[in-house]
């Protein structure tokens, strides 16, 4: 039984910015026409879920832009399926997923690439980072490159980190303790995605959220 992917068009020529709460979707798919710009911030709280996005660059010459912040905790169990389609020439996709992980949680990032043969001069990349605040918890990262066009520019890297004992000491010899260290890494962790959204109205909305989960 096929499932029901919800679709949203971005249509020509214009720019679109969407905040998804990836903890309460299953699939999602987005469109992207020609000369558009998508903007796409996807959030994922403290829950179990499994959440599936992809992102068609259908036009010539459109560009989609994805930020994701995955925040885990207890026994939560995540995963993140990603799909960057180019599907058309000149188009570019730029992704950066980061998760933070306390206690026992698990996090999965599966994304794809996938550059079609018409997709000429496509320049694509993925980035999926990950920060372990437990040593019970526990990150995964699964990249995927398929490219049939031969000229393009695809990259892709992935990290999992715990904190620094060395920033932490940094931080104690200027009287800030373990835990508002701890605190200030983790928020500095996300805010170098935050930062990256052009909206500056989505970014503050994005970064307040973030912070009232942690």
């Amino acid at each position: 039984m096929k499932k029901n992917i919800n679709r949203i068009v971005i249509k020509e020529n214009t720019q679109k910015t969407i905040i998804e709460d990836i903890s309460t979707i299953e699939d999602k798919e987005y469109i992207v026409g020609k000369d558009a710009k998508l903007t796409l911030v996807l959030l994922g709280k403290k829950m179990t879920y499994s959440s599936s996005i992809t992102v068609r660059l259908h036009g010539s010459a459109s560009s989609a832009h994805i930020i994701g912040c995955i925040i885990g905790n207890k026994k939560n169990s995540a995963t993140l399926h990603t799909m960057q389609l180019h599907e058309a020439s000149d188009t570019k996709s730029n992704l950066l997923v980061k998760s933070i992980l306390f206690d026992e949680a698990t996090f999965t990032y599966d994304g794809g690439i996938y550059v079609d043969t018409k997709a000429q001069k496509t320049d694509a990349y993925q980035r999926n980072e990950n920060l372990l605040l437990s040593g019970s918890a526990h990150a995964q990262s699964r990249p995927r490159l398929e490219i049939l066009a031969n000229d393009v520019r695809c990259t892709h890297g992935a990290t999992v980190s715990t904190v620094s004992s060395d920033h932490l000491w940094y931080l104690a010899t200027r009287g800030i303790n373990r835990d508002q260290g701890t605190m200030l890494i983790t928020h500095g962790f996300l805010e170098q995605a935050i930062l990256t959204i052009s909206d500056t109205i989505v970014e503050q909305k994005v970064r307040k959220s973030l912070w009232q989960t942690l």
